[in-house]
């Protein structure tokens, strides 16, 4: 009997961990409630190829984003315009559009020796379009800049990050 005891207890601690473990996994950039309207807001980073293209997902209440910004070498003095699309490639083959909200400046500063320029941008997600990433995930992210197409392939252990970053997303 105290077998069975110690073999049911030892189950349900396991149990427990298993939950707290997996609650753990979402990791945020910002986890912080609004002064204002008292409104959870969640943000997520992935850093994508290169260390120069970054995603983010971002949550108030119910409205979802996809932000991204991009660091070109460079001066770059082009405006990305609102409803400009970003394109991600999900790790089923479809590609789901994004499109921004805003306009994004550039803001160009001196690295070491050379010029570089930083893109920051924010794009419409639905919450449909991020079940879909928080189901398959994105292999592959695009938008155009100026005059070129910035294109970046998504490592797949970054990929398995972009499903559970979409995933904690979603979750209350």
């Amino acid at each position: 009997m105290k077998q069975l005891f110690y073999a049911m207890a030892l189950f349900a601690a396991c149990g427990w961990m298993s939950v707290d473990a997996s609650a753990q996994k979402c990791k945020y950039l910002t986890d912080e409630t609004d002064p204002m309207t008292e409104e959870r807001v969640r943000r997520t980073k992935m850093t994508l190829e290169g260390r120069d293209f970054v995603v983010n997902y971002y949550r108030k209440a119910n409205e979802f984003r996809v932000e991204m910004a991009v660091a070109l070498i460079g001066e770059r003095n082009f405006v990305v315009e609102e409803g400009t699309a970003l394109n991600l490639k999900l790790g089923n083959g479809n590609i789901e559009t994004f499109l921004a909200v805003g306009r994004a400046t550039p803001v160009s500063y001196v690295a070491g020796t050379q010029v570089a320029t930083n893109y920051t941008a924010s794009f419409s997600c639905s919450e449909a379009q991020m079940s879909l990433l928080a189901e398959h995930g994105f292999s592959v992210a695009s938008i155009e800049l100026g005059d070129e197409t910035v294109t970046r392939v998504v490592k797949s252990k970054k990929a398995t990050e972009t499903k559970e970053n979409a995933r904690c997303m979603l979750g209350d």
